[in-house]
Order: C-alpha cells, then structure tokens, then sequence
C-alpha cells in the first residue's frame, strides 16, 4: 500500500476505534474522552487563535474558512460563529462520517472527505482563512512541503493561514526501524544496502498493518519551513512558539499572508 493510502487508511481505523482520543492525544497517549469535555477544547482553541487573528490581519474578512484536518469538526463547528461559511476537510472517511452526522445542524458548516495528498477539490484563492493544528505534524515532511504550497494556494489574497508545526523530532518510527545498522549473521551484513532497505520497508508496512493503527509524529525546521512559505508565494506575518505536538521540543504557530 502507498504511504499516503496507508496514512488515510489508519487514520480511518483510528476514528473508528476511538476518534476522540486519536485526535486529541493526553501525554502523547490516546486518551478517553467524553463528547462535551472534547467539544470544550475546541471552544478553547478558537477563543486562542481569534485574538491573535485580529491582532495580525484585522481587515481580513470573515468570510469562509477551511479546517485542514477536521476530524470530527471539534473546532469547525465553534468557527461557524464566527465565519458566514466554514469547511472541514479530512482524509478519514469515519472522521467525516462522525463530523457529518455530530454538526448536521449546523446550516454553516460542510464537511468534505479528500483522499488525496494535495487540495486540487477546492479551487485557488477561495478561502479568506485557512486553519490547521496539530495535523500536519502527523504527516510525513515531503507531503507536508507539497501541503504547505496547497495552503497557500486556497488562500484569497489578503487572507490568512495559520498552521502548527513541531520541529523535527526523533520519533519518525519507521526510519529508525529502517536506517538502525545491520546486525546479526554475516552473510545478512553482506547483503546491499538497497535490498535490506526494500525488506525494512516491506516488514514494517506488516508489522504497522498487523498490529492495528499505528499513530506517527514528524516535525520541520523552522528555516526549512519558512523557506517553502517563501517559494509558494507566502509571506510570513509571525511564527509564533506552540507545543501542540505534546512532545518535547519547540513547535510554531506559522501565520501567512499573500
């Protein structure tokens, strides 16, 4: 299985087994939420980010925004008091089936299911605000650079884009599993370094597929980041220190402009 399709394939096993805990993980553990404390910590995140939304783009209008990454619409729907029209989109078949039928009443809110490892769904320049936290950081770097450019390109000139993002950490499981040195028997040691890597790859998809849904962090340079904001049009209005992540190191909060 590719690694984007695995990447959706487990984050909807996730949602069917416990989205609530697999979206918003305590101590970097899953964690077992009741439905009103976890809809509370969406109002929570709002009431974080609309000040500083204010502070650094007040004339931006609040006219439609996108929730990259919505899962189960935990913060799409308290956005919806704030924007004439809000869309969640997610990779997740099971996170969109929660969203859909948790917020049908929500005349303001649409919830949308991509499968794709890019946003050619929506069209250029069509969202005023773009908002994505802790998302991204699940992603492997090279998607995320070619989402980054995605972001940016949805975004209406004028408008806004604020995304978290943790530092590189050292919890990429696979490429540890895959780059640990070659131990064991001579003749294994002697094999190419293009065939132990093939075998890697291929015991690690099983052992991650037969051992249920397997949840992965990654993390970007700020240089790194700032640099693809550059060269996809963007202009960087702040970033601004954020640990979503959970884990030890630094993250940012990336607001954009174009």
């Amino acid at each position: 299985m590719p690694n984007w399709e695995r990447f959706g394939h487990t984050w909807d096993q996730l949602g069917r087994k416990n989205a609530l805990g697999a979206i918003l993980t305590v101590d970097g553990k899953v964690a077992d939420w009741n439905i009103g404390e976890f809809l509370a910590t969406g109002r929570i995140d709002v009431g974080r980010f609309m000040p500083d939304f204010e502070r650094l783009s007040p004339h931006t209008p609040r006219t439609r925004l996108l929730d990259f990454g919505c899962g189960v619409g935990r913060v799409t729907r308290v956005f919806s008091q704030y924007f004439d029209e809000v869309v969640g989109v997610d990779v997740a078949p099971s996170m969109i089936e929660w969203a859909q039928s948790l917020h049908a009443d929500c005349d303001r809110c649409t919830f949308i299911l991509n499968r794709a490892p890019n946003l050619r769904c929506f069209d250029s320049n069509s969202f005023s605000v773009v908002y994505s936290r802790i998302v991204l950081q699940h992603i492997r770097p090279a998607v995320v650079e070619g989402y980054i450019a995605e972001l940016i390109r949805v975004l209406q000139p004028g408008g806004v884009l604020m995304f978290q993002l943790p530092e590189v950490m050292s919890v990429d499981s696979r490429r540890l599993f895959e780059e640990a040195p070659v131990s064991g028997n001579p003749i294994k040691q002697r094999l190419p370094k293009p065939l132990v890597l093939a075998w890697r790859k291929m015991k690690y998809a099983f052992l991650t597929t037969s051992t249920g849904p397997h949840m992965e962090m990654f993390g970007m340079n700020r240089p790194d980041v700032e640099a693809h904001i550059r060269a996809a049009g963007g202009r960087l209005l702040e970033a601004k220190p954020d640990n979503s992540h959970g884990l030890e190191g630094a993250g940012y909060e990336y607001w954009i402009t174009k």
